[in-house]
Formats: structure tokens, sequence, C-alpha cells
């Protein structure tokens, strides 16, 4: 009984894996007669992983990134609503390196060269260069 109470504990605490999850929720469209319930799913991409707070990207129907951000509590994730999805592995890997190249930080900029001095008076002779 102490051993199954130890593992409860362990696995409370043990942070969920990075991949790709499934969302489904459950709402009554229309009212009266006409109601009726409808389950929406949503595909969500991991970004970054902790203890308490999961930080997810939404996908659209092509497994394509929205660049929707949203922070769910782990034991919302571990929920009854939410599925890891382990058939999406590959996926992930390719999901994950575009989130990569979309977090870096952006490459420092090379300074702009201003025209020199000679290049533009010749251009600002009567006329222009047009008129050679």
């Amino acid at each position: 009984m102490a051993d199954e109470k130890q593992n409860d504990g362990a696995t409370q605490s043990a942070i969920l894996p990075e991949g790709i999850y499934l969302e489904t929720k459950k709402n009554i469209i229309g009212t009266g007669s006409t109601a009726k319930v409808a389950e929406y799913r949503n595909f969500w991409v991991t970004l970054k992983v902790s203890e308490v707070i999961m930080e997810m990207v939404l996908l659209d129907d092509n497994f394509g990134l929205t660049g929707i951000k949203e922070k769910f509590p782990t034991e919302v994730v571990s929920g009854p609503n939410w599925l890891y999805v382990e058939q999406g592995e590959k996926k992930y890997r390719q999901l994950k390196q575009k989130l990569d190249q979309m977090l870096a930080p952006p490459a420092p900029k090379a300074p702009v060269k201003k025209p020199s001095a000679a290049a533009s008076s010749s251009n600002s002779k009567k006329g222009g260069w047009w008129t050679k």
C-alpha cells in the first residue's frame, strides 16, 4: 500500500512528454429542439514543458503552425480531455525544427552603407544620368 502511494506521487510530479497532443471539447450548439452536441478537436504541439505549465502552439488542419500560443497547467493536459499522440513523433520533430527557427534570435543586420560622395555628385549634374 505504501508503495502504491509512492508510485502515484511519482507519476503526478513527472513531466509530461513533449510532442503533439489532441484536445477534445464538447459544446452544445443551438437551442431548444435544435440543440446538438458538437465535439471540437484541436491539435497542439509542445513548445516548453515543465512540471507545472506546458506552453503549446495550436496546429491547423494540416498540422501546420498557427502561431497561437497558450499556456496550460500540466494537470489539465493530463486530464481526460487531452490525449498524447504517440504516432506524431516524426511530425513533431519537423515542427520542432520550425519552432526552433521561429524562436531563434534574429541575426544581426549588416550596417547600411551610404552612397559615396562621388556617386551622388555624378547623378546630381544638370539633367541627371538619363540625359547623358
